[in-house]
């Protein structure tokens, strides 16, 4: 009986620890998944499930205590045991001390059980909570994933919008300076209405060309002739209305200041682009007919042809203190400008017939090499002659 006893609260030992041991490791696994999960995102149904977790670990505890003492009686119920089987022989009562100590074990095997029970039940409640914290990991890490996509999208669209709004800065700043401007037109209109005009221009203009030009020139002494002439006029309109073009300039770089060279090159081609010109039909709606245009009659008509642009095109980079020329090709007339270090040949005719203004899209982004490239496109190959200014 004594064997028997022994076996079984060694067996009963066993099972505690083990029973104890499988605790504390899913103690230490659910306390080790809260402490790894992302504090900061949890929601109220997880706090709920830490707070169900804590009233787990109490009542762990609590069965912890309790199998202390049932070790405890364990050990004592040995004890008695031994002196029992001890005193056996040489006493009438061990019947009711065996009888004593089978209660005392029953007892504690119906409390083992107890135990055991509510063991498995703890072990079932932490597993069930335990899929529930997984289920809500995986359904944060898909919203933060989703979180992560939508801020990318939103990031994207907040670049995208703000080069939009700079751009439509960009083009609001040129539009008013291109309005701003173009009261210098009205300016250009009074000066063709003076007696200095007439005098020093229009009749200096017919004696000038019947002086270096003959229909009879052909080919290349043609194109020479024609290029002098047009840099002649470009010399003698400045005389006079140099100032004009100066103070229209500066008011353009006040807006758009350059700060070199060739953003100063850029900034005239925009101002050239900006004024309100209509490409005129060679012979049929320019003014003065077959007469090329000086630069300040161009500014007033704003009407002309290739020669007419070209002209005040160079009048106006002239001015800005560049090195310029016109260049004279078959029957197009363009414009040469020396940009870092070389001559740069630019196309000053891009109106289109009809078209009285320029999109603001268009001279608030140009520049001088998209000028040189159009040029080249309509005329590359080309031999051509010029004449500086």
């Amino acid at each position: 009986m004594n064997s028997i006893s022994n076996k079984f609260i060694a067996l009963l030992l066993v099972v505690t620890v083990a029973s104890i041991a499988l605790n504390v490791f899913l103690l230490s696994s659910l306390k080790h998944s809260y402490v790894t999960a992302p504090k900061s995102e949890y929601n109220s149904e997880t706090t709920l499930l830490k707070k169900e977790n804590e009233k787990l670990k109490e009542e762990i505890e609590s069965l912890k205590r309790k199998i202390e003492e049932l070790n405890r009686s364990i050990k004592l119920t040995t004890k008695l045991g031994d002196n029992t089987s001890n005193a056996k022989m040489s006493s009438a009562k061990s019947p009711a001390v065996n009888e004593t100590l089978l209660k005392e074990l029953a007892y504690l095997k119906k409390e083992r059980e107890t135990l055991l029970s509510k063991l498995e039940a703890l072990n079932l409640s932490y597993r069930e909570i335990k899929n529930k914290y997984d289920m809500l990991v995986n359904q944060y890490q898909k919203l933060r994933d989703e979180y992560n996509k939508l801020t990318q999208k939103y990031n994207e669209l907040a670049t995208k919008y703000e080069n939009l709004s700079q751009s439509f800065r960009i083009l609001k700043s040129y539009r008013a300076s291109a309005i701003k401007v173009r009261w210098y037109e009205k300016m250009a209109e009074k000066r063709i209405n003076t007696s200095i005009y007439n005098k020093e221009l229009y009749d200096w203009r017919l004696w000038y060309i019947s002086e270096n030009y003959s229909p009879q020139m052909k080919g290349e002494v043609a194109n020479k002739s024609i290029a002098r002439i047009f840099a002649a006029m470009v010399q003698r309109d400045l005389q006079y209305n140099g100032d004009l073009y100066r103070s229209m300039i500066n008011d353009w770089l006040k807006d758009h200041p350059a700060r070199n060279q060739v953003e100063l090159a850029n900034e005239i081609a925009r101002l050239f682009y900006s004024l309100d010109h209509i490409y005129a039909i060679p012979g049929l709606d320019e003014p003065n007919a077959e007469l090329p245009l000086f630069p300040i009659e161009l500014l007033a008509y704003g009407l002309g042809d290739c020669e007419d642009h070209a002209m005040l095109m160079a009048a106006l980079y002239k001015t800005a203190g560049f090195r310029v020329a016109i260049i004279v090709l078959g029957n197009h007339v363009a414009v040469q400008v020396y940009v870092g270090g070389r001559w740069v040949p630019l196309e000053a005719s891009l109106h289109e017939y009809g078209q009285k203004d320029m999109p603001c899209g268009f001279y608030a982004t140009i520049t001088i090499y998209d000028l040189e490239n159009e040029f080249k496109a309509r005329w590359g190959g080309v031999k051509y002659y010029y004449v500086e200014v």
